[in-house]
């Protein structure tokens, strides 16, 4: 070992043997000398001293030169220092108080609420919550779900009155533009109707029955032959220009949001106002309601919703068939975690209901870390060797060891000092 890897403590003891050697020359050399004794004298007490307070702290650690009574007392006491360093760390560093202590100058609340409105934590949110519907609509029976739905959905179709249900239809006429669409299927088929020629020789012929009921005397046959003779009237271009017109107004009929095409809607929801009202008419689709509801194929519909969901929810966001389903899904997810953030903003109840519910937690949480960091300790230490542990303490407590053996040196040599003075003083 080299003088540089030496630490203070041994060198001061080499030190304190060095300058014992030397004052034991010094005193062989001048016996009669008082300065000599002395000086042996404070020597030797400080060697003694650095040689017992390195018996002392090595003692701790190892035995010392062998020495086997009340030595190496780390080792020995392993099980006790262990125990002793698992209460610290639990009942010290730890302690229920001072972790209580802690949490309460948290806010945790405000923290939490913080957090929850980042956007990356609003994304991930939402697709956990996606997730959980995906789960539960796979994990689901179909079957019952089908009938369940489809059951629920007839027995509400059934209860309605007739007044609701044909208000429920007139409404979702017109919010769905189905009204619009009804009147333009009617006007494309009635002008196809319109264009075939059988329709203008019936328009003739209904010209012609017209013409005869209205020149029933003489003179009305008369003056209609004339007129004919002189081509005043002409059935056919008459039964050509009606054929036209109403083409005309079959386009204007099927044109969205038309003047035509608003006055029959609005005349027709005048009348079926005033046609609800009537006690037969209520009678007849109170009746008509019931034989629809249950001819209605609702099983096969939900189930084919069902499946187009789960479809929908299996597949990769970029082949999703039903984008909107994902998306409407995605805006009730999301209206509904703003809904909940909010609350907990204005509705100071709730708000401490969280807080409290909050604090429980992480005290509940930091009082189990408590005895799960009091079992690392002990697990840690108990893996290690006598060599490690040894180190672990000793490096910890390394420079105050060093000054302990040091002092002991220090210590020694004054006492030495002050114990010959005494001598001194008493052979006087």
């Amino acid at each position: 070992m080299i003088w540089r890897d030496w630490n203070k403590a041994d060198k001061t003891l080499l030190c304190a043997a060095a300058v014992f050697l030397f004052s034991l020359c010094l005193h062989l050399q001048y016996r009669e000398s008082l300065l000599a004794e002395g000086f042996l004298f404070c020597a030797e007490a400080a060697l003694v001293g650095g040689i017992a307070d390195w018996f002392a702290v090595t003692a701790l650690f190892r035995k010392p030169l062998g020495f086997p009574y009340h030595t190496a007392i780390l080792p020995r006491r392993r099980e006790a220092f262990i125990k002793a360093s698992v209460t610290m760390v639990q009942k010290e560093f730890f302690s229920r108080r001072k972790i209580i202590h802690h949490i309460e100058k948290l806010h945790v609340l405000p923290m939490l609420m913080d957090w929850l409105h980042e956007p990356a934590t609003r994304q991930q949110m939402l697709q956990r919550l996606m997730d959980y519907a995906k789960d539960f609509l796979m994990n689901q029976d179909r079957q019952e779900q089908v009938d369940m739905i489809a059951g629920r959905l007839r027995n509400t179709l059934l209860q309605a009155s007739p007044d609701e249900f044909l208000a429920e239809v007139g409404k979702w006429m017109r919010e769905s533009g189905r009204d619009k669409e009804f009147l333009q299927y009617v006007a494309m088929y009635v002008r196809e109707y319109l264009e075939q020629p059988a329709t203008k020789t019936a328009i003739l012929g209904m010209l012609e029955q017209y013409e005869k009921e209205c020149t029933k005397s003489t003179l009305e046959l008369l003056l209609a032959g004339i007129a004919e003779a002189l081509d005043f009237v002409n059935l056919e271009e008459a039964a050509e220009i009606m054929q036209k017109q109403l083409l005309r107004l079959a386009d204007e009929l099927a044109e969205v949001d038309s003047p035509l095409q608003r006055g029959i809607l609005a005349l027709f929801y005048e009348k079926a106002e005033d046609l609800g009202k009537d006690p037969e008419f209520r009678s007849l689709i109170a009746e008509m309601k019931e034989d629809i509801v249950r001819e209605l194929p609702l099983n096969e519909a939900v189930s084919l919703a069902m499946m187009n969901i789960s479809e929908s929810f299996g597949a990769d966001s970029r082949t999703d068939s039903l984008p909107a389903l994902r998306k409407g899904f995605l805006d009730i997810f999301s209206e509904e975690y703003a809904r909940c953030l909010e609350m907990v903003h204005t509705d100071g109840r709730l708000r401490h209901t969280v807080e409290h519910f909050l604090y429980d937690i992480v005290v509940r949480s930091a009082l189990h870390a408590q005895n799960m960091v009091g079992e690392i300790v002990e697990d840690v230490l108990r893996r290690m060797t006598d060599e490690q542990l040894n180190h672990l303490v000793y490096d910890k407590v390394e420079p105050d060891l060093l000054w302990i053996r040091m002092n002991g040196s220090i210590v020694g040599s004054g006492i030495g000092a002050v114990l010959f003075v005494m001598l001194v003083l008493a052979r006087s």
